[in-house]
């Protein structure tokens, strides 16, 4: 997710909605002359948002690696064989969303989605696809790292200040979601610190 931080917008719709509000006669009022129509806030515009990051965001994909006792073991009956190993077995596949963090060929993805021992390969925006090291991998904070030698800079996104982040503020989610080819999102912060028992990393 990234943060949208517009305070003026924010602060100008407020404006407007008070403004609208005192203009607006009431039901059973005195004022005289024609009721002014309430004019319906937008919301702010995340396109340029959107198409300024959408290059850094990639597809990553796994293939879990054989190994000799699961391709010696036969698979299910009617398998396609698009899914089988060469030995026959079935072969488990991923995708899931990651970004771009450096130039250089970083991306961060989710640990969930690298899995232990998996063949590791990235879609980029682009549409250039190739393979991808595991650096590093932690399945409590369920973040991995990979590497790419793209043979040219790559498009980046750079952290924010997570710590400056305000209830209440806008975000724009987006990602790749399920290999749809790209999704954007957009919502308000609605808590910080919360605590749902979900692991050790709760905040």
């Amino acid at each position: 997710p990234f943060t949208l931080r517009r305070p003026a917008l924010v602060a100008g719709a407020l404006a407007l909605a008070l403004g609208t509000t005192a203009l607006t006669a009431l039901p059973g009022s005195a004022q005289q002359g024609p009721a002014v129509a309430a004019a319906r806030f937008a919301g702010p515009d995340f396109a340029d948002v959107a198409e300024r990051v959408a290059p850094s965001v990639v597809r990553g994909m796994t293939r879990e690696r054989a190994t000799p006792a699961a391709e010696a073991t036969p698979g299910p009956r009617g398998m396609p064989e698009m899914f089988r190993r060469p030995g026959g077995a079935p072969q488990r596949a991923g995708q899931g969303s990651g970004f771009v963090i450096d130039a250089d060929g970083l991306i961060v993805t989710n640990a969930h989605v690298v899995g232990e021992h998996a063949e590791v390969s990235v879609a980029l925006a682009d549409g250039r696809e190739m393979p991808a090291r595991v650096v590093g991998r932690d399945a409590a904070t369920d973040i991995a790292l990979l590497k790419v030698e793209a043979g040219a800079p790559l498009p980046a996104l750079r952290f924010g200040d997570s710590d400056r982040t305000r209830v209440g503020e806008w975000v724009m989610a987006i990602g790749n979601p399920f290999g749809l080819g790209g999704s954007v999102t957009a919502g308000i912060v609605s808590a910080r610190g919360r605590q749902i028992g979900a692991g050790p990393y709760d905040d």
